[in-house]
Protein backbone atom coordinates (compact mmCIF):
# COMPACT_ATOMS: atom_id res chain seq x y z
CA UNK A 1 0.00 0.00 0.00
CA UNK A 2 1.29 3.44 -0.88
CA UNK A 3 0.18 6.50 1.11
CA UNK A 4 0.99 10.15 0.62
CA UNK A 5 2.13 12.65 3.20
CA UNK A 6 1.73 16.22 2.02
CA UNK A 7 3.81 18.99 3.54
CA UNK A 8 1.78 21.98 2.39
CA UNK A 9 3.65 25.26 2.04
CA UNK A 10 1.41 28.23 2.67
CA UNK A 11 2.47 31.71 1.67
CA UNK A 12 1.89 34.06 4.60
CA UNK A 13 3.65 37.39 4.05
CA UNK A 14 3.94 39.73 6.99
CA UNK A 15 5.19 43.12 5.87
CA UNK A 16 6.51 45.25 8.67
CA UNK A 17 8.31 48.52 8.37
CA UNK A 18 9.70 51.64 9.91
CA UNK A 19 7.00 52.97 7.64
CA UNK A 20 4.62 50.22 8.58
CA UNK A 21 2.31 48.16 6.44
CA UNK A 22 0.92 44.86 7.75
CA UNK A 23 -0.37 42.37 5.22
CA UNK A 24 -1.51 38.86 6.15
CA UNK A 25 -2.69 36.27 3.64
CA UNK A 26 -3.89 32.71 3.95
CA UNK A 27 -4.60 30.03 1.37
CA UNK A 28 -8.20 31.05 0.75
CA UNK A 29 -8.55 34.60 2.00
CA UNK A 30 -6.64 37.83 2.27
CA UNK A 31 -6.67 40.57 4.85
CA UNK A 32 -4.80 43.83 4.98
CA UNK A 33 -4.31 46.18 7.86
CA UNK A 34 -2.47 49.34 8.80
CA UNK A 35 -1.28 49.83 12.38
CA UNK A 36 -1.76 53.58 12.36
CA UNK A 37 1.65 54.68 11.15
CA UNK A 38 2.07 58.43 10.70
CA UNK A 39 5.00 60.64 9.79
CA UNK A 40 4.89 64.34 10.71
CA UNK A 41 7.57 66.89 9.90
CA UNK A 42 7.96 70.59 9.13
CA UNK A 43 7.29 71.32 5.47
CA UNK A 44 10.38 71.40 3.24
CA UNK A 45 11.11 73.39 0.10
CA UNK A 46 10.39 70.36 -2.10
CA UNK A 47 7.07 69.84 -0.37
CA UNK A 48 6.13 73.48 -0.87
CA UNK A 49 6.30 72.84 -4.61
CA UNK A 50 4.40 69.57 -4.25
CA UNK A 51 1.53 71.46 -2.59
CA UNK A 52 2.02 74.36 -5.03
CA UNK A 53 2.74 76.72 -2.15
CA UNK A 54 5.18 78.94 -3.99
CA UNK A 55 5.66 82.43 -2.60
CA UNK A 56 3.34 83.90 -5.21
CA UNK A 57 0.61 81.27 -4.75
CA UNK A 58 0.74 81.62 -0.99
CA UNK A 59 0.41 85.40 -1.13
CA UNK A 60 -2.49 85.06 -3.58
CA UNK A 61 -4.23 82.67 -1.19
CA UNK A 62 -3.73 85.10 1.70
CA UNK A 63 -5.13 87.90 -0.45
CA UNK A 64 -8.24 85.82 -1.19
CA UNK A 65 -8.65 85.14 2.52
CA UNK A 66 -7.85 88.56 3.99
CA UNK A 67 -8.73 90.75 1.02
CA UNK A 68 -5.28 92.28 0.71
CA UNK A 69 -2.03 90.87 -0.63
CA UNK A 70 0.70 90.71 2.05
CA UNK A 71 4.26 91.87 1.64
CA UNK A 72 5.61 88.69 3.21
CA UNK A 73 4.19 85.24 3.91
CA UNK A 74 5.95 82.42 5.75
CA UNK A 75 5.27 78.76 6.40
CA UNK A 76 8.07 77.92 8.83
CA UNK A 77 10.99 79.27 10.80
CA UNK A 78 13.15 81.21 10.55
CA UNK A 79 11.48 84.50 9.70
CA UNK A 80 12.66 88.11 10.11
CA UNK A 81 11.69 90.14 13.18
CA UNK A 82 13.06 87.67 15.69
CA UNK A 83 11.29 84.67 14.14
CA UNK A 84 7.55 85.21 14.37
CA UNK A 85 6.87 81.54 15.09
CA UNK A 86 9.04 81.52 18.18
CA UNK A 87 8.03 84.97 19.42
CA UNK A 88 4.28 84.26 19.23
CA UNK A 89 4.29 80.52 19.70
CA UNK A 90 2.60 79.86 16.38
CA UNK A 91 2.80 76.34 14.96
CA UNK A 92 4.92 76.03 11.86
CA UNK A 93 3.28 74.41 8.85
CA UNK A 94 3.77 70.65 9.13
CA UNK A 95 3.26 67.87 6.61
CA UNK A 96 1.46 64.83 8.01
CA UNK A 97 1.76 61.58 6.04
CA UNK A 98 -0.25 58.45 6.79
CA UNK A 99 -1.70 55.48 4.96
CA UNK A 100 -5.32 55.86 3.93
CA UNK A 101 -6.06 52.38 2.57
CA UNK A 102 -4.40 49.06 1.87
CA UNK A 103 -5.92 46.20 -0.07
CA UNK A 104 -5.26 43.18 -2.23
CA UNK A 105 -5.66 43.70 -5.96
CA UNK A 106 -5.03 40.13 -7.02
CA UNK A 107 -4.06 36.81 -5.50
CA UNK A 108 -3.35 33.93 -7.86
CA UNK A 109 -1.82 30.63 -6.87
CA UNK A 110 -1.26 27.15 -8.23
CA UNK A 111 -0.18 24.21 -6.07
CA UNK A 112 3.11 22.70 -7.15
CA UNK A 113 4.98 19.67 -5.82
CA UNK A 114 8.56 20.84 -5.45
CA UNK A 115 10.03 17.77 -3.71
CA UNK A 116 9.09 14.10 -3.43
CA UNK A 117 10.60 11.44 -1.13
CA UNK A 118 9.72 7.72 -1.23
CA UNK A 119 9.81 5.44 1.81
CA UNK A 120 9.09 1.68 1.99
CA UNK A 121 9.32 -0.70 4.93
CA UNK A 122 10.72 -3.95 3.54
CA UNK A 123 11.27 -5.47 6.98
CA UNK A 124 8.97 -7.75 8.97
CA UNK A 125 8.68 -5.24 11.82
CA UNK A 126 7.22 -1.71 12.05
CA UNK A 127 9.87 0.86 11.19
CA UNK A 128 10.18 4.62 11.69
CA UNK A 129 11.57 6.83 8.96
CA UNK A 130 12.52 10.50 9.10
CA UNK A 131 11.46 12.66 6.19
CA UNK A 132 13.61 15.77 5.98
CA UNK A 133 11.74 17.77 3.39
CA UNK A 134 13.58 20.85 2.18
CA UNK A 135 13.87 22.63 -1.14
CA UNK A 136 14.91 26.00 -2.53
CA UNK A 137 12.41 28.49 -3.93
CA UNK A 138 12.85 32.01 -5.23
CA UNK A 139 10.86 34.89 -3.80
CA UNK A 140 10.69 38.12 -5.77
CA UNK A 141 9.07 41.36 -4.62
CA UNK A 142 8.73 44.44 -6.80
CA UNK A 143 7.65 47.80 -5.43
CA UNK A 144 6.54 50.66 -7.68
CA UNK A 145 5.17 54.08 -6.79
CA UNK A 146 2.61 56.44 -8.25
CA UNK A 147 3.14 59.92 -6.86
CA UNK A 148 1.85 63.40 -7.47
CA UNK A 149 5.06 65.07 -6.36
CA UNK A 150 7.97 64.72 -3.97
CA UNK A 151 7.89 64.40 -0.22
CA UNK A 152 10.85 64.57 2.12
CA UNK A 153 10.47 61.45 4.26
CA UNK A 154 13.50 60.44 6.27
CA UNK A 155 12.14 57.10 7.41
CA UNK A 156 13.00 54.03 5.39
CA UNK A 157 10.59 51.25 4.49
CA UNK A 158 11.58 47.81 5.71
CA UNK A 159 9.75 44.90 4.10
CA UNK A 160 9.80 41.52 5.83
CA UNK A 161 8.20 38.31 4.60
CA UNK A 162 7.61 35.10 6.56
CA UNK A 163 6.85 31.93 4.63
CA UNK A 164 5.62 29.09 6.80
CA UNK A 165 5.39 25.37 6.09
CA UNK A 166 2.27 24.58 8.03
CA UNK A 167 2.21 20.78 8.06
CA UNK A 168 5.81 20.20 9.08
CA UNK A 169 6.57 23.38 10.97
CA UNK A 170 9.44 25.75 10.39
CA UNK A 171 9.66 28.84 8.23
CA UNK A 172 11.97 30.89 6.07
CA UNK A 173 12.19 34.66 5.92
CA UNK A 174 13.70 37.40 3.84
CA UNK A 175 13.63 41.18 4.02
CA UNK A 176 14.95 44.33 2.40
CA UNK A 177 14.92 48.07 3.00
CA UNK A 178 14.28 50.94 0.60
CA UNK A 179 13.68 54.67 0.76
CA UNK A 180 10.32 56.38 0.49
CA UNK A 181 9.24 56.58 -3.15
CA UNK A 182 12.02 54.30 -4.39
CA UNK A 183 10.94 51.56 -6.82
CA UNK A 184 12.84 48.35 -6.12
CA UNK A 185 12.91 44.76 -7.36
CA UNK A 186 14.41 42.26 -4.96
CA UNK A 187 14.86 38.51 -5.41
CA UNK A 188 16.16 35.99 -2.94
CA UNK A 189 16.53 32.23 -3.02
CA UNK A 190 15.48 30.64 0.24
CA UNK A 191 15.20 27.12 1.61
CA UNK A 192 11.74 25.99 2.65
CA UNK A 193 10.75 22.93 4.58
CA UNK A 194 11.58 21.34 7.91
CA UNK A 195 15.11 21.23 9.30
CA UNK A 196 14.23 18.75 12.04
CA UNK A 197 12.26 16.49 9.74
CA UNK A 198 9.08 14.51 10.25
CA UNK A 199 8.98 10.99 11.65
CA UNK A 200 6.79 8.50 9.80
CA UNK A 201 6.05 4.99 11.12
CA UNK A 202 5.36 2.30 8.50
CA UNK A 203 4.03 -1.19 8.96
CA UNK A 204 5.78 -4.12 7.22
CA UNK A 205 5.32 -3.81 3.47
CA UNK A 206 3.87 -0.34 3.72
CA UNK A 207 5.17 2.50 1.54
CA UNK A 208 4.65 6.25 1.61
CA UNK A 209 5.41 9.20 -0.61
CA UNK A 210 6.25 12.46 1.20
CA UNK A 211 5.66 15.54 -0.91
CA UNK A 212 6.51 19.18 -0.30
CA UNK A 213 3.67 21.11 -1.91
CA UNK A 214 4.25 24.80 -2.58
CA UNK A 215 1.82 27.43 -3.77
CA UNK A 216 3.37 28.97 -6.87
CA UNK A 217 1.86 32.29 -7.86
CA UNK A 218 1.71 36.04 -7.46
CA UNK A 219 0.12 38.53 -5.14
CA UNK A 220 -0.52 42.22 -5.83
CA UNK A 221 -1.03 44.65 -2.96
CA UNK A 222 -1.92 48.32 -3.08
CA UNK A 223 -1.19 50.76 -0.27
CA UNK A 224 -2.45 54.34 -0.54
CA UNK A 225 -0.89 57.22 1.37
CA UNK A 226 -2.19 60.72 1.95
CA UNK A 227 -0.33 63.81 3.10
CA UNK A 228 -2.04 66.89 4.52
CA UNK A 229 -0.84 70.19 5.94
CA UNK A 230 -1.57 71.91 9.22
CA UNK A 231 -0.17 74.92 11.02
CA UNK A 232 -0.09 78.69 10.69
CA UNK A 233 0.98 81.03 7.90
CA UNK A 234 2.76 84.07 9.29
CA UNK A 235 1.92 87.17 7.24
CA UNK A 236 3.52 90.59 7.26
CA UNK A 237 1.98 93.81 5.98
CA UNK A 238 4.40 96.71 5.61
CA UNK A 239 1.60 99.11 6.51
CA UNK A 240 -0.95 98.70 9.24
CA UNK A 241 -3.65 96.26 8.17
CA UNK A 242 -7.16 96.42 9.64
CA UNK A 243 -5.89 98.43 12.58
CA UNK A 244 -3.49 95.75 13.78
CA UNK A 245 0.01 96.85 14.60
CA UNK A 246 2.63 95.03 16.61
CA UNK A 247 5.74 95.96 18.48
CA UNK A 248 8.12 95.61 15.55
CA UNK A 249 8.35 98.08 12.68
CA UNK A 250 5.83 96.28 10.48
CA UNK A 251 2.44 94.89 11.37
CA UNK A 252 1.54 91.28 10.65
CA UNK A 253 -1.25 88.81 10.95
CA UNK A 254 -1.25 85.01 11.24
CA UNK A 255 -3.82 83.09 9.30
CA UNK A 256 -4.29 79.42 10.13
CA UNK A 257 -4.46 76.96 7.22
CA UNK A 258 -4.95 79.58 4.51
CA UNK A 259 -4.82 77.00 1.68
CA UNK A 260 -7.77 75.12 3.20
CA UNK A 261 -9.91 78.05 4.32
CA UNK A 262 -9.81 79.97 1.05
CA UNK A 263 -13.12 78.97 -0.58
CA UNK A 264 -12.08 79.46 -4.20
CA UNK A 265 -8.57 78.14 -3.91
CA UNK A 266 -6.81 76.31 -6.73
CA UNK A 267 -4.13 74.91 -4.40
CA UNK A 268 -4.24 71.19 -3.59
CA UNK A 269 -5.45 70.46 -0.08
CA UNK A 270 -3.77 67.06 0.09
CA UNK A 271 -1.25 64.83 -1.62
CA UNK A 272 -1.70 61.20 -2.62
CA UNK A 273 0.86 58.49 -3.24
CA UNK A 274 0.32 54.84 -4.06
CA UNK A 275 2.63 51.92 -3.37
CA UNK A 276 2.11 48.82 -5.52
CA UNK A 277 3.71 45.60 -4.33
CA UNK A 278 3.92 42.51 -6.52
CA UNK A 279 5.10 39.40 -4.76
CA UNK A 280 5.85 36.16 -6.59
CA UNK A 281 7.24 32.80 -5.58
CA UNK A 282 8.68 30.18 -7.90
CA UNK A 283 10.53 26.91 -7.50
CA UNK A 284 13.54 25.83 -9.54
CA UNK A 285 11.36 24.52 -12.37
CA UNK A 286 9.78 27.90 -13.18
Amino acid sequence: MVSKYLAILLFIPIIYAKIQVNVVASENEAETGEPGWKNVDIITDNERYTFQLTDNNLKNAVQSYFGQRPDDAFLRSPTPWGDLYQVYGWPQVARSLSSSESKYLQVSSKPSIILTQHFRNNSTQPATFKAQIQQQVQNTVTSTWEKGGELTVGQEIEYGFDIKVVSVGGKTSFSYTSRWGESVSKSETVTVGSESGVEITLEPGQAIIAELLATRGTMEIQVDYEATLSGATAVNYANTFKGHHHFWASGHQCCDDVWRLEPHRSLPGSYQARLLLQLSRCDQRC
